[in-house]
């Protein structure tokens, strides 16, 4: 229904009105896909021979300047690139509910050619198991510092007496 001016409800027509079911996709002909594949092709060899072209183009002062801008981005990439595999694998493994220990794995490993973390990689040494565990890793109870009940068998009070009869043994010196 729709309202007009003068606030009162018109019926509405079929035209107005949305299909309840989905609305089915015309599916792609056979050849499709191959013509995709021909015009990224084309796309990519266009772009390569753009890029080309303004290199040509550019004075020894940009020709510079892009240099150092590309040597930053590759040296700021190797830098950061284990931290970044790293923690692609802790949150794989968060996903999966596992534990991996990653501090004696070469994280280089798990780059790719462009020097990112390869995800497919990851997932894979995750779903595989190795140095995973589902448990987290029981650490030793620390004992420095504040109350604890129970121990070994030390004394129980500060009293001077039960302490010095600690120290010998229960010997009397």
């Amino acid at each position: 229904m729709e309202i007009s001016m003068d606030e009162t409800p018109t019926p509405s027509t079929p035209d107005d009105s949305v299909a309840d079911g989905p609305s089915a996709a015309p599916s792609a002909p056979d050849g499709a896909a191959a013509e995709l594949e021909q015009w990224k092709a084309r796309f990519e060899a266009a772009s390569q021979e753009l890029e080309q072209f303004r290199q040509s183009q550019m004075t020894d002062q940009e020709k510079a300047l892009a240099q150092a801008r590309a040597d930053g981005r590759r040296e700021t990439l190797s830098e950061l690139s284990p931290s970044l595999a790293e923690a692609e694998i802790r949150a794989q493994a968060a996903v999966a509910g596992v534990v991996v220990q990653t501090e004696f794995l070469d994280l280089n490993h798990f780059l790719g050619e462009d020097g990112r973390p390869d995800t497919e990689r990851i997932a894979q040494f995750v779903a595989k198991g190795d140095t995973v565990s589902t448990a987290r890793p029981r650490l030793p109870q620390l004992m420095g510092a504040g109350y604890h009940r129970g121990g070994s068998g030390g004394t129980a009070s500060m009293d001077p007496n039960e302490l010095v009869d600690h120290i010998t043994g229960g010997k009397i010196i």
